[in-house]
């Protein structure tokens, strides 16, 4: 019987172990990393006109439904505090005012449960872990997501 026990012990150790070390490390992303986009001009039936699409490169392809850590500058979005975006610059000099391009912020849905980022305060630098997917096709929303986002720590 001791045997058996022991054996059995053995057994679920070989199982659980190399299963929990097989999932990786958060990989830590730079905004220079999102910068490697090319456009071109597309047909898109459904919003029935030619439109620039984004052609992403190998490294961001890479990083698509990873898990990855991004600072930036927190821009609060709705009320609730589920949604914000993550800028490489703060708000007074907004991507869109020429300062960068759609590659330099992305949008963040909060992690269910999580809260910490509703006491974020505008422009605060900070640090945010979550899952990387790539927009290639939902006008609705930005180019690059983060999905169940977790604050990480207020850098600045």
């Amino acid at each position: 019987m001791k045997t058996k026990t022991i054996f059995l012990f053995f057994l679920l150790c070989a199982i659980y172990f190399p299963v929990n070390a097989q999932q990786p490390k958060p990989q830590t992303v730079s905004w220079d990393m999102l910068k490697d986009v090319t456009w071109s001009q597309k047909y898109i039936a459904s919003l029935s006109g030619y439109y620039q699409m984004p052609e992403f490169g190998r490294q961001i392809e890479f990083l698509d439904n990873r898990t990855v850590i991004i600072q930036g500058f927190y821009v609060p979005v709705d009320v609730e505090g589920t949604i914000f975006a993550l800028s490489e610059t703060p708000s007074y000099m907004c991507f869109f005012c020429g300062v960068g391009g759609i590659e330099s912020v992305m949008e963040i849905s909060v992690k269910e449960g999580h809260h910490d980022l509703k006491h974020v305060r505008t422009d605060r630098y900070i640090q945010v872990k979550g899952i990387f997917s790539i927009n290639r096709d939902d006008p609705e929303h930005l180019m690059y997501l983060l999905k169940d986002a977790e604050l990480v720590k207020v850098v600045r």
